[in-house]
């Protein structure tokens, strides 16, 4: 399931980070901050806007007349996935550049939105529930996986649908990478899927890593 949405793929991208970044990353997120670390393993932090917007510093490669875009985000939570929240949980966001090596790890926050400013490409966003917990990074247990929505969530409507047919999750959701173009901003939903939902899935980290040691390059 996980090799058809390139989940694996894009985790297997941390292998390139070093062991000390992943670290020290998870380190901060256990001292209540909010760090970023990219594929080189630089670290950084986010910033809360006074619009009370996540600002997701990126320092993905671009060229000279590459141009940047704004991309906003949000996330859903369904009711099975919010229940899990009750106990110590941290919303983590992955962004990998398609065709590229470049990714960014983020930890996210459940009441207020995000935002980054990508050069245009083509990009994975996938956001994990993982054990806030744990002894590090890759040994914490994955309990949700939230992928971009195929419409838009403010949505009563679609929200009410949702309720009454919670199995047909996988009808909302895409995981393709998403186009970053010419004529930003862009608005991305994403939303959290119960790792029970998701057959074949790996619930530790360090094994959902090790799925797609095989698979080429995205």
């Amino acid at each position: 399931m996980l090799k058809d949405i390139a989940v694996g793929t894009c985790v297997h991208l941390l292998s390139r980070i070093d062991d000390k970044a992943l670290d020290e990353f998870w380190k901060e997120i256990s001292a209540g901050k909010s760090p970023i670390v990219d594929s080189q393993g630089n670290l950084g932090y986010s910033l809360l806007s006074e619009d009370g917007i996540l600002f997701i510093r990126n320092d993905f490669a671009a060229t000279s007349y590459e141009q940047f875009e704004l991309v906003f985000g949000d996330l859903f939570l369904p009711d099975t996935v919010q229940e899990l929240l009750l106990k110590d949980k941290v919303l983590l966001l992955m962004v990998c550049r398609k065709g590229t090596q470049d990714l960014l790890l983020s930890k996210l926050r459940t009441d207020v939105k995000f935002m980054l400013d990508l050069p245009r490409g083509e990009y994975f966003f996938f956001v994990f529930l993982l054990d806030a917990g744990a002894e590090s990074f890759l040994n914490s247990t994955v309990h949700a996986i939230g992928f971009p929505s195929r419409m838009h969530l403010n949505s009563p409507e679609l929200e009410t649908f949702y309720l009454k047919h919670p199995v047909d999750i996988w009808e909302f959701v895409d995981p393709s990478p998403i186009d970053i173009k010419r004529g930003g901003p862009f608005y991305i939903n994403m939303i959290m899927v119960n790792i029970e939902q998701i057959p074949g899935c790996s619930l530790l980290f360090s094994e959902l890593l090790q799925e797609d040691e095989s698979t080429p390059p995205l």
